[in-house]
């Protein structure tokens, strides 16, 4: 793949899991949970890994050339 493909592709990932992440957050928050546990549950957890993971790809590449 190009790097725009890979861009628009990666973008369009945060979306669907910010969105989704979002929803759990606001349903837990309603029910009167933590932020804790909405962070802890696993729209959380996929949402903060779909952010971690390419940023760590990205520093692997760049920094082993």
């Amino acid at each position: 793949m190009n790097t725009p493909t890979i861009v628009v592709t990666l973008l369009v990932f945060w979306l669907v899991m910010g969105l989704g992440f979002l929803s759990k957050y606001v349903t837990a928050r309603n029910k009167g949970k933590t932020r804790y546990e909405a962070w802890t549950s696993y729209e959380g957890l996929l949402f903060i890994s779909s952010i971690a993971i390419p940023l760590i790809v990205l520093l692997y590449r760049s920094l082993s050339g």
